[in-house]
Order: structure tokens, then sequence, then C-alpha cells
């Protein structure tokens, strides 16, 4: 096959980073401006579309059977193709960023450039040139390349960069074997973003028309009484809180306004605080990037980023950000119902006499914009306790399996473990089942002390009985506690030996650590037979620093990766060293088990009546399936096909077991 890498520039009015490509490239004043491409090793082409260059030999090229098409987040360059006619399927693209992801680099272009050292990398001259030529100028006017002739032939050697950039990442990376599933997936992945979710467009006005006016109304309250312009100027806050306690806080965000408050314990402080908290509600902001980013069929479009967490290869969100969406607190669903109903037919001063806390009315109702189609229904199903199932299984936590396989509750079983009692003296309403609850969520991948914190919101763990209760749920699960020994041990010895390594626990091979010289990277070899990467990976002695001030010395797995939010002392989004462990790595062979457990049940679900439905969405181990109102396929039937182990899976013998609803919109 060969192997034709593309890149366009393009010009459109809408905001690619508010509307997203799909509404982007539906514009009506859409264009393709430069076509760059190269063919195998072959020199960088460019058509210059605004020079009236004839395309049709590129677009015949890229259509050709045998050739393969290369891009850089290549579903905007299949978009821009499919606006000028050419609708290409998605499993002739191969996208280098999704490349780079699975082979354990960063997303972007740029920031690939850099960790690969690439020796024709991206050049940083494209930002300033994008906004010259590719949107509208702050007045509307648009400029044309005649007006700038020379900037212009500099942007035409930017697009030849990005060429020899995708060109050099596959090339580097071409020891990576993407296994067939996994092209598989994205194309499934593709035509999930490509059908969108419908938005109720009355509902998501409303709301962010009523959050604007009560906000416009806290705002003009706060201005009146205590004189701050703004709740969201961090300098007018911290010199009103000094004024009223002579107290000074560096940082006043939702993470420390609770703690401010406390310390503080002012009145005026606690109003002022609390008003600051609610303009930084961004979940409510929700519904103004729904009604950005809707396309003219009503629906949102691209709401995913395929293998876009990649430590495990989940996906990521994108636009509205489903994935963090606010659950619903109503008692039923005749209350939800009222509610969205009131707001689409009410304004704010009827609202607050109805509800006491209007945003957060507003953010339990987000979920609820998303709705079905015309003549179709949701079925909503959810895999149940997905990654306790998989990590009792792969331990080989013969008790937890067996929870699993009679139906039983999981939580109040650890618990009955954990503190030695009878499991019928344990209900659903009892102070065990809670703390049963918190220690299944925090105590699976080795977390301590902080890990129970952090998940006990509800205090059910007093703190002085932390640690033993730490201590009592890894004695009730010893295989699991194994299971994070034998990995930390397993990738350190295939590190230091440059050799494969398998993880075999109850006579099955869990996965299988294994070296690639090429980036010295550190690969784990899952079930499904795709692989996580690890690269420049080593073994470090480091000193480890605890919050209450004690410190160890210890070997650790080192790696080059992007950091998340939860690296502390890293800026989230930088590429530098992480370091990991057993835990750590459980996490992600556990997390990245169940991914490939939901991306079967995926083309299970698809493959019921394929044309008639489709999914429309999937958050975390949830998918929305869009079906037919009159003959289509059933809840039970869909979350029986969710259920059916892959090949891979079976020598697991993983009980999964999904449950869900059926609804005309969204909801949790």
């Amino acid at each position: 096959m060969r192997k034709v890498f593309i890149d366009f520039e393009t010009y459109s009015d809408v905001d690619i980073k508010k509307g997203g490509m799909y509404k982007y490239t539906e514009s009506d004043n859409f264009e393709i401006l430069l076509i760059g491409y190269a063919i195998d090793d072959g020199h960088f082409q460019c058509v210059d579309l605004t020079k009236f260059d004839d395309p049709q030999q590129f677009f015949n090229l890229v259509q050709e059977p045998d050739t393969l098409i290369y891009a850089h987040n290549a579903t905007f360059e299949r978009l821009c193709l499919r606006a000028y006619g050419y609708d290409i399927p998605a499993s002739k693209f191969r996208c280098t960023a999704t490349l780079s992801l699975y082979a354990g680099f960063p997303e972007s272009l740029g920031k690939v450039s850099q960790a690969m050292k690439l020796t024709d990398g991206k050049l940083d001259t494209g930002l300033s040139l994008i906004k010259l030529f590719c949107v509208p100028q702050k007045d509307g006017k648009r400029i044309y390349p005649e007006e700038y002739p020379e900037k212009w032939g500099s942007f035409k050697e930017y697009l030849k960069y990005d060429i020899l950039s995708e060109r050099e990442i596959e090339s580097k990376l071409r020891h990576i074997e993407i296994p067939a599933a996994e092209i598989e997936n994205y194309a499934i992945d593709q035509a999930i973003n490509d059908r969108g979710c419908r938005i109720d467009i009355h509902l998501a006005s409303k709301a962010k028309t009523i959050f604007d006016n009560y906000m416009a109304a806290l705002n003009a309250k706060v201005r009146e009484k205590y004189g701050i312009t703004s709740l969201k100027s961090s300098k007018q806050i911290n010199e009103f809180i000094f004024a009223m306690t002579g107290k000074q806080f560096d940082s006043i965000n939702k993470d420390t306004i609770d703690g401010i408050i406390k310390e503080c314990d002012n009145e005026d402080v606690t109003r002022v605080l609390a008003a600051r908290k609610i303009a930084y509600k961004t979940s409510v902001a929700k519904f103004g990037a729904m009604l950005d980013c809707v396309c003219r069929d009503g629906t949102v479009k691209g709401l995913y980023r395929f293998y876009g967490a990649n430590r495990t290869g989940r996906w990521a969100g994108r636009m509205v950000q489903m994935q963090n969406l606010t659950k619903s607190y109503f008692e039923t669903d005749e209350e939800l119902e009222d509610a969205r109903e009131d707001v689409k037919s009410f304004g704010l001063d009827d609202l607050i006499l109805m509800y006491d806390n209007i945003p957060s009315l507003l953010s339990q109702l987000l979920r609820t914009a998303f709705i079905a189609r015309k003549g179709y229904k949701f079925k909503v199903a959810d895999f149940s306790a997905i990654e306790a199932r998989v990590i009792a299984c792969l331990a080989d936590e013969k008790w937890r399996i067996d929870t699993f396989r009679r139906g039983g509750d999981i939580y109040i079983t650890s618990a009955a473990r954990t503190f030695g009692l009878d499991e019928a003296s344990i209900d659903k309403h009892s102070p065990y089942r809670q703390q049963g609850k918190v220690t299944e969520l925090a105590l699976g991948y080795g977390g301590w002390v902080g890990a129970i914190k952090t998940m006990d919101k509800k205090g059910a763990i007093p703190e002085d009985e932390i640690k033993g209760i730490i201590l009592r749920w890894r004695d009730a699960s010893p295989n699991i506690v194994k299971l994070w020994r034998e990995l930390e041990n397993s990738a350190k010895r295939a590190i230091m030996a440059k050799r494969e390594v398998p993880v075999v626990i109850g006579g099955r091979t869990i996965c299988t650590f294994y070296w690639i010289p090429q980036f010295n990277t550190l690969a784990m070899r899952l079930p499904s037979g795709r692989s996580l990467h690890y690269p420049f990976a080593s073994v470090k002695n480091k000193t480890i620093r605890y919050a209450n001030g004690d410190s160890k010395d210890v070997e650790a797995i080192c790696y080059y990766g992007v950091a998340g939010t939860a690296d502390k002392g890293r800026p989230a989004g930088s590429w530098c060293e992480l370091d990991t462990y057993g835990g750590k790595l459980t996490e992600n062979l556990i997390q990245a088990v169940s991914r490939d457990l939901l991306a079967s049940a995926l083309k299970n679900v698809l493959s019921l009546r394929p044309g008639d439905s489709g999914i429309v969405g999937h958050v975390h181990d949830e998918l929305i399936d869009e079906v037919l109102e009159d003959g289509g396929e059933s809840l039970d039937d869909v979350c029986t096909a969710m259920c059916i182990l892959p090949e891979w899976a079976k020598v697991f013998d993983i009980p999964l077991n999904a449950e869900g609803f059926e609804s005309y919109f969204y909801k949790k």
C-alpha cells in the first residue's frame, strides 16, 4: 500500500475551538486554501487553491484503493474532504496523532516534535500565519494571500514541515504495530462522532439565559453591597478578604475556597466566596458550549477523542466533555421531567420561587439536554462495577469472583471481610456498607490514607481508624496486594534485563512486559493484544516525600509521559519524567482491560441492528444506544450484547453484568 501524507490549511468563519471541526467544515464559508502531501518518501507537493491550482490529481490519489492516508488528527482532513464531496471511509485513514498517543507520546504535533526530537519538526511560525489567513480578523475582514505574498510563502513552508513531521513520526514509530482490532475501533469511534447526538436547543438556550440573568443579578448585589465589580477578580477578592479579616491567600479557587471560608469564619467573606464559587460553576457553562457547537442537523458531533487517555487507551471527552456532567439528585423521573419543562417554560423570577438553588438545578439538567432523534429512543446501558470485576478475575481473588457470580453486593461482602462481620448483619443502610464502598473505591490500586480521605466525602471512616482499616482490607485481599508486587517486579525485570517478562497469575498470563529499544520503551502487552507504552523507561533510586513530612528511599520505575492533574509538582499537559509503581501499573492494566471490554461492547451493540440504530455516546463504562422507537432492539438485547466476552477475555471468565434504562433524554 502507498502511504500518502496529507495536511490542509483552511478558512472558515466558525471558531474551531468553540464550534468544533464538524461545524467548522459545514460552514458555507469553509474552504481549503492549501493542500500539502507527499507519497511515501517522495518530495513535498503543494496545491494552492487560492491560485486556482487543479486539485483533481490529489483527490483521485486519495481515493485509489492502494493508498492509505496519513494525517495528524486525521478526522479534520477526512471532514475537509467530505465537505468537498469526497466521503472517504475512516478505515482508509491512519492518524499520526493516535499513533503517537498509542506509543505513549503527546497528541499535538508540536509536542511530539519536541518529545521525539524530530529532524523536520513542526515550525513555530504557524499560529500567527493561521490567525492571519485562516480566520476572520477582529473587524470581520478576511485577509487574502495577495495582500501578504511573502507571508503566504512562509505559510507554504510551514505546511511542508507539517507533512515532513507526520512522515517522520510514522517512520520513527514503524516498530509499533497497532492491532487490527484497534483500527476497527477507530472506525467505530469515527462513526459515533459523525452521527453525533441531538441537543434540546430550547432547553439549552433557556438554561443559558436563566444562568446569565442569575449571574447578572448576583454580580449586581455583590457590587452594590461590597464594591466588588468582578467575582472572577482574584485581586479584588483577596483585597476584600484582607479588609474583612486581615488574612491573605495565594490562591482562591474551587479547591481552596471551602478551606478559606472555614479559616476566615466571617459571614461576609462566606457570602462573597459562595458567590465566587457560583461564578466559576463551569458545569452550567456547558449549555453555552452545546449551543456553540451544534450543527445544522441539531446534533453536536466530535464529542470523543479516540485513545485520548494514552496511559490506558480510554476515550477522552471533547467539546461538551460528557465525562464530567453533573448527576441528577431528583428523587423520581417525574420530578426530573417536571424540572426540564419548568426551565423551558418559566423565567428566572418564577424559578426562584419554585427552586432553592438555581445553579444546582441547571447543572442537574445538563445531561437531559442530550435527546433522542424524532422516532428514536435511548437505551442506556452501564457495566456494573467493571473495574472491580476485572481486578478480581485477573488477580484471581476468588471470594470477590464468587460475590459477583452470585449477584452479591461487593461493598457489603468487602466490609464483612474487612471487619470480620457476618454479611447478613450489614444492609444497604449500614455504615459498614458505606465504609466498604469507600475502601473498594480507594484501595484497589495501592491507595493509602490520602486515597481514603479523597473518596470518603461523607466521612464514613474516622480518621484515627483509617490506617487500621487499610491494613485489614489488604489482609482480606491478599491476591490483589500480590498483583501490585508482581506487576512492579516484572516491569523492573523487563527494563533491567531488556527482555520479555510474562505476568502469570492462577496459571494464566494476565499481561506481558517487554522492552522496545526505540525510545527505550517499556511496553505492557494486554490480553486483547494491544500494548501500553512507557517511553524512556528506567529504574532509579528516588526519595519519596509524604505530606506528613516522612520520606522513603525507593527504587522507582521512571518514564516520560504527559503529566496529568494527579501528577503533583508537574504542570498538567507537560512532557516530563514521571514515575510509577505496582499500584499505578495495576490501575493502568485494569482500566485498559475495562476499556477493551467497552470497545468490544460497542461492536456487539452496533451489530444488533446495523443501519437502524447507532451509538451516540459513551461515558466511562456506559453506552447510549439510539434505537428506533418501534421495532428497535430492546434494553435486554443491549445489556446482553454488552456482556458477551470477546475471545481474549474468555480465559478469565469475567462475570460481566450490565443494567440500564430507556428514555427520550439522557440522565443519570
